[in-house]
């Protein structure tokens, strides 16, 4: 006679929820989307299936809650990198805090990062929407910064804000996979004092 599932004690739903999308999202980043059903779900959260289907009630609205929650948090951490207007000096200064700060959270919030700079190759398309958001928030904040720089004497000077602004996010990119995918050979310190020597060299000029 096949044993029976322990019973489980009764759980706040929002804390359920939560414990179900951290199950999926542990799923999603070692296996691929293509796991993370609704009894992946509940074997990795050690539910059962019917305590998954009252958080959730079917597949795609619990990717959709994941991607949002995971979107959110992602954002929340370009938001706070970028330094306040009233907290900048330069634009070079505030450019390397600005990366300082996204790198020393990618560090700290690798999944959410990994989730959505980093698409499985199974992520199916409507799921890559998220991604693009996430992209565009960073440009927006990218080109704010530019727009802000153009009236100070160490802004980009003639250089195209637009592509100035593409540029910026392309190598902020690279650096964001650099330290998800190989930590070890890419540590936060090891970047951030690339970013320092770069931005001096491509807003200043060369040192003698």
């Amino acid at each position: 006679m096949p044993q029976s599932r322990p019973r489980q004690p009764r759980m706040d739903l929002e804390v359920r929820r939560e414990q179900v999308l951290d199950a999926a999202l542990r799923l999603v980043l070692r296996e691929g989307y293509s796991a993370a059903t609704m009894e992946g779900v509940a074997r990795e959260a050690e539910l059962a299936k019917p305590r998954v289907y009252a958080a959730y009630p079917g597949r795609g609205p619990l990717l959709v809650a994941l991607l949002e929650r995971e979107q959110a948090r992602v954002a929340e951490q370009l938001a706070v990198a970028m330094p306040a207007a009233a907290d900048r000096t330069d634009f070079t200064a505030t450019l390397v805090a600005a990366a300082t700060n996204l790198l020393r959270a990618v560090a700290s919030h690798a999944d959410s990062a990994r989730l959505l700079i980093l698409p499985a190759d199974d992520t199916p398309a409507e799921v890559r929407e998220y991604s693009t958001r996430t992209r565009e928030f960073a440009l927006a904040n990218l080109r704010a910064l530019i727009a802000w720089a153009q009236d100070h004497s160490d802004g980009p000077g003639p250089l195209d804000p637009e592509i100035l602004a593409v540029a910026l996010l392309a190598v902020g990119e690279q650096l964001v996979r650099l330290a998800l995918t190989d930590p070890e050979n890419y540590p936060p310190g090891r970047l951030i004092e690339f970013v320092e020597q770069s931005a001096v060299r491509l807003i200043k000029g060369p040192t003698r």
